[in-house]
């Protein structure tokens, strides 16, 4: 009975795998060709994958994500640039794959106006997006499988619900999830889309990091010496969020200092489009390690300028002494 209930077990995630889309969302993607799909890749043989050179940094850097993870789930990498209109003219490629941000991509605004391609679903919408097979889209191209977000976000997510579905986990690195090979890749001409969320900014919180956590990442990303806390781990911290379409994050705080172990981490949360929040006494702008246990703000070794006498003091200090412009 228990070998029984282990194997229908197998074979229900085995399914989900095959089948895996966004919550509350049908699947755009397909393993086997049909008269009604686009093909990524097919016969080892992939799909170009196009995007603006003025698009979004952090829709760029998914994008590239996007490109390797059709080569884990298939062992073929397309091809993948930043271009203009005029490139893709002139490189004759005829079905490629293109992503882009409205209102940020020159390239997907000039498909939409030149096809009438129907993007009212999603414009002005926060976080929505949608894809679509397009024919001739551009002139020299005979169709192409469009990718459109709303926004930055929007793109973003459009790119790793695709990966998902694919069979690469948003868990791939932290938790060594195998991603689940196919031969060939094929999205529905009708693509897939989604809507703006219910819930405005969704993330994560790293609490209690210290002491495995910390130690960890201190091994993993500074050989063992240095803040473990930099733009190496918070690197693959975004984009965990990312991948899980959340958008949000309360950092490392216990003896972690986000603006300051990392001298590119608050960029690098910019680049990726993750909004950062604080934790604890930090929303009063007190980093504890910092100030806490510097001495400034700690009553065992300032007791006079912690108490309400020493805060009198300090008052009437500052009534009393001159005033700098």
């Amino acid at each position: 009975m228990a070998r029984r209930l282990l194997l229908l077990t197998t074979t229900a995630l085995s399914l989900l795998v095959q089948h895996a889309a966004g919550i509350g969302q049908e699947t755009c993607v397909s393993f086997q060709s049909s008269s009604s799909t686009f093909s990524v890749v097919s016969g080892r043989r992939a799909a170009p994958v196009l995007i603006s050179q003025e698009d979004w940094p952090g829709v760029q850097l998914a994008a590239a994500d996007f490109v390797a993870d059709i080569e884990r789930v298939t062992g073929v990498k397309p091809s993948f640039r930043n271009v203009t209109t005029s490139d893709i003219q002139a490189s004759g490629s005829q079905t490629p794959t293109i992503i882009g941000a409205l209102g940020k991509s020159p390239i997907v605004d000039r498909i939409v106006n030149t096809t009438g391609l129907d993007v009212s679903s999603i414009q002005g919408q926060w976080e929505a997006f949608l894809s679509r097979r397009v024919e001739n889209p551009l002139p020299g191209v005979s169709s192409a499988y469009v990718i459109i977000g709303a926004d930055k976000w929007g793109t973003i997510y459009a790119l790793y619900d695709h990966s998902e579905q694919f069979g690469v986990s948003p868990w791939y690195w932290w938790a060594d999830v195998p991603t689940t090979k196919q031969s060939q890749l094929f999205v529905s001409a009708s693509g897939c889309s989604h809507g703006s969320p219910a819930v405005k900014y969704r993330g994560i919180f790293l609490n209690d990091e210290q002491l495995a956590l910390q130690s960890w990442a201190q091994g993993k990303f500074m050989n063992g010496t240095g803040a473990p806390f930099n733009h190496l781990f918070y690197g693959k911290v975004f984009e965990l969020i990312l991948r899980h379409r959340g958008n949000y994050l309360w950092p490392a705080m216990w003896s972690g200092k986000f603006a300051v172990d990392g001298p590119l981490n608050q960029p690098l949360a910019d680049f990726y489009g993750v909004v950062m929040g604080t934790s604890h006494q930090e929303p009063m702008m007190r980093s504890t390690p910092n100030e806490f246990d510097a001495g400034k703000w700690n009553y065992s070794t300032n007791r006079t300028l912690s108490s309400s006498t020493g805060l009198k003091e300090r008052n009437e200090l500052a009534l009393t002494s001159p005033s700098t412009p």
